[in-house]
């Protein structure tokens, strides 16, 4: 996977940005064309085979087995970024692919706290663009300065992707920012940004891939997560020792063991 040539740094203005609005981007990790090849190795080579090492869905942090997965979510492009305003060491806990097939039900407005085993609650995410994002098949919204409080969640409502939403009432909706991408971009938002997804409507699928990030200072239940699952080092030092630690995947193994 090729390289930015300079690592990525943050501005005071972006740090500003992030602390007031909860979100950065979108930046470049690679070109559209370079995506193309991953995506088909994703396509074909991840997201076909359920993992071996550890007992999940085959969306479920295959950072853990496949090393093309690993290389996207510790890309400089990323963790620099991360770094310039979480810190010098980071974790990497979780990853998710997100596929919404024509069709696919909405994902509700939600902060992603409410639904981790983490302790205390302190995570920066970026969401990758593996598949074009676009308003026509539901890009993920933002709300800009929700990050500021927890949000009440409850019950869903109607067609939900989730069985739990927040609860937006008082809320203005309508100042959502649209996070358009091409492949091989992405953005960052913090663990209380509300952000939703629409139906897909349209006749063309999105992938995205959602890169979890904490501090080694936070604890991460495993056993309420599955089977087999750990954290990976992925800049800096880990003093804390709080959990249990795997390895980066060998390059071009898939499904290998940890």
């Amino acid at each position: 996977m090729n390289s930015l040539t300079a690592t990525p740094t943050l501005s005071a203005a972006e740090k500003r940005f992030f602390e007031e609005n909860g979100y950065l981007g979108p930046y470049t990790l690679c070109a559209p064309e370079e995506m193309a090849v991953i995506r088909g190795q994703i396509e074909h080579e991840v997201l076909a085979k359920p993992p071996v090492a550890f007992k999940a869905a085959a969306c479920q942090s295959r950072h853990l087995d496949c090393r093309v997965v690993y290389d996207l979510c510790a890309h400089p492009a990323v963790v620099e970024r991360m770094a310039g305003l979480f810190g010098p060491d980071l974790v990497l806990w979780r990853s998710n692919f997100f596929t919404k097939e024509p069709g696919s039900k909405e994902i509700p407005w939600h902060q992603d706290w409410n639904y981790w085993p983490i302790e205390p609650l302190i995570n920066i995410s970026a969401w990758l663009a593996i598949d074009p994002a676009t308003k026509e098949n539901s890009c993920v919204q933002l709300l800009p300065g929700t990050h500021k409080r927890e949000i009440k969640h409850v019950k869903s409502v109607g067609a939900m992707d989730f069985g739990e939403m927040a609860d937006v009432a008082g809320i203005d909706t309508s100042k959502a920012v649209d996070m358009e991408l091409q492949p091989g971009q992405f953005f960052l938002f913090n663990e209380r940004t509300l952000h939703h997804s629409n139906p897909n409507r349209s006749n063309k699928r999105r992938i995205g891939l959602a890169i979890r990030v904490t501090v080694p200072s936070v604890k991460v239940h495993h056993d309420k997560l599955y089977e087999g699952h750990r954290v990976i080092l992925i800049r800096g030092e880990d003093r804390q020792k709080l959990n249990r630690v795997a390895a980066p995947p060998e390059a071009l193994a898939v499904g290998a063991a940890n």
